[in-house]
């Protein structure tokens, strides 16, 4: 297991298998405007995670919450990703380090290939941070406990 700390305060650890990406590959990947982030990959088992975060004021931090946050980013895909075939599974709730994560799971195909993801959002003080897993959807049931796995790790600074 390797750990590491993003953004002064979010602690996680990840398996043997995935590595930090390069600059190469990072340039095939967009951060939600333009935030910091950060991505390992395990391409054995076909999975990315991204985690990225935004600082927002304290009224911003007060008056969003991460359900709301989680609907409203799930309605911004929808459509351009309509052309990938997209589907909502479900929306869904997690706990990462003592933080309420909300999110989605969702699927959809490119190049005849059905993917999977699953996007959570969670607040911690006064910043956001939105992690995005991509995986093949024919490997789902492998794949999400690998993810809970990395999820469980996660503490606060």
């Amino acid at each position: 297991m390797e750990t590491v700390v993003l953004n002064n305060e979010m602690q996680l650890s990840y398996p043997d298998g995935f590595h930090v990406m390069s600059e190469e590959e990072l340039s095939k990947m967009t951060f939600y405007g333009e935030a910091p982030g950060w991505c390992i990959s395990d391409p054995e088992r076909h999975i990315d995670l991204s985690v990225s975060w935004k600082k927002t004021n304290g009224l911003f931090a007060k008056i969003l919450n991460t359900r709301e946050i989680a609907k409203n980013m799930e309605a911004q895909i929808r459509k351009p990703m309509g052309q990938y075939g997209y589907r909502l599974d479900s929306f869904l709730e997690k706990e990462l380090g003592g933080r309420r994560a909300d999110g989605y799971l969702y699927a959809y195909e490119v190049q005849g290939t059905g993917m999977a993801g699953e996007s959570l959002y969670l607040k911690n003080r006064n910043t956001f941070y939105y992690i995005h897993c991509y995986f093949r959807d024919a490997l789902r049931d492998a794949s999400l406990p690998v993810l809970d796995e990395i999820f469980g790790t996660v503490n606060w600074k």
